[in-house]
């Protein structure tokens, strides 16, 4: 969970897509947040302050609910380690601008000036695109706010145009990158993930169990630390808000991975790459020509790590054991042969198994170990991408 314990009031303004702050309060819950909700006068006009209470675990702030003694007010509300605006509407957007406060709803806005903001624009293109609003987005973003772009589509009038609310997906993952620490500005990191699929013919293959998990939470780490992330990856992804390119066999991979790396700061070797390969058979093997045994010829795979050591970017692998027995001697073992600046050792155990959402890593360096112990993924690449930092 990207934003646990983190105290966010998200600020509802009047507009059609005022629905849409019903899943942006879900969305910020499940990555652990504490959501306050302050409504304007122009969303009380769509919507009832029952429906998001249903929701929040807090007293909804507006014109008709402030109260003093229960510590509903605009200065309560505005003790918050980040405020939301979403959807942003253009009246909002000029008056926080100029910082007009004639009202509980701007009153907020204004006196959480201090804390972290992200405006989330819906309303008309003509008025998004107006002087007077241009002008004051510019006002916003030098005063550090995070304007999250609206997307092009039919809008509520009918016209068609860029003032559609993004995606609450879209909106989630800005609030979470405003909140992180931007350790990687300006830095490209690669990182790759999932299963190589080594072909035996043209209708099987060698793979392994790899679900990609801790890539992809990995990629999005780094992306919310700013950095200019790659991801390779061999597994299926969704829309994110970063590069993805993706492979299947390990030589596409370390194809990849040697044109990336040439302008990489960083990469991070997640993929479980396969040690063997057979030697492909043209076509479909028939079991009416092979007889009761089938006899694959295998041969050691190349190293893809061990391909990359003339690049100067740093580089963590990942290093799996099945047992605890001699784990730490061969991730040392690997960390010294492949000239790498870290590894992250995986022992594979009940609760962290493949496909789960937990694991366990001991970050090893030449001259530290960090162990980071059993928590959700996304948690532990968080502490990776810390970690990554100081090499």
């Amino acid at each position: 969970m990207m934003l646990k314990n983190k105290k966010i009031l998200l600020a509802v303004c009047g507009s059609i897509a005022f629905y849409k702050a019903f899943e942006i309060l879900s969305l910020l819950k499940k990555q652990g947040a504490d959501v306050y909700v302050a409504l304007s006068d122009g969303a009380l006009e769509f919507c009832s302050v029952s429906g998001f209470e249903a929701l929040s675990e807090h007293k909804i702030l507006s014109s008709q609910t402030q109260n003093w003694q229960d510590g509903v007010n605009h200065i309560s509300y505005s003790k918050m380690d980040l405020v939301l605006i979403a959807p942003a509407s253009v009246n909002t957007i000029n008056k926080l601008a100029a910082g007009i406060c004639d009202n509980v709803f701007m009153q907020t806005l204004i006196a959480a000036s201090h804390v972290p903001l992200v405006v989330a624009l819906a309303a008309n293109n003509n008025m998004i695109e107006h002087f007077a609003t241009q002008n004051s987005l510019e006002i916003l973003k030098k005063n550090d706010a995070l304007i999250v772009e609206p997307v092009l589509k039919t809008l509520a009038c009918g016209d068609i145009g860029k003032g559609g609310l993004a995606s609450p997906e879209v909106i989630v993952e800005a609030t979470i990158k405003k909140l992180s620490k931007p350790l990687f500005v300006g830095k490209k990191v690669v990182i790759t993930g999932g299963a190589t699929t080594e072909k035996i013919d043209d209708v099987r293959a060698i793979t392994n169990f790899s679900s990609g998990k801790m890539a992809m939470a990995i990629a999005r780490a780094f992306y919310y630390a700013g950095a200019d992330v790659t991801l390779l990856a061999s597994f299926e992804t969704a829309n994110e808000p970063f590069e993805i390119l993706k492979f299947s066999s390990s030589s596409k991979l370390l194809e990849l991975c040697k044109s990336e790396c040439e302008s990489a700061n960083l990469l991070v070797m997640c993929a479980a790459v396969s040690d063997f390969v057979p030697t492909k058979i043209d076509g479909k093997i028939k079991k009416e020509d092979v007889g009761e045994i089938l006899s694959l010829s295998l041969k050691r795979n190349v190293d893809i790590l061990q391909s990359l050591k003339e690049f100067s970017c740093k580089k963590i692998g990942f290093k799996l054991e099945i047992s605890s027995e001699s784990a730490h001697k061969n991730a040392r073992a690997m960390l010294e042969q492949k000239g790498l600046d870290a590894v992250c050792l995986n022992i594979l155990g009940e609760k962290n198994g493949f496909a789960s959402e937990q694991n366990d890593v001991n970050f090893i360096t030449k001259n530290s170990e960090t162990l980071l112990p059993l928590a959700a993924k996304d948690e532990i690449a968080r502490h990776i991408v810390e970690l990554a930092a100081n090499l």
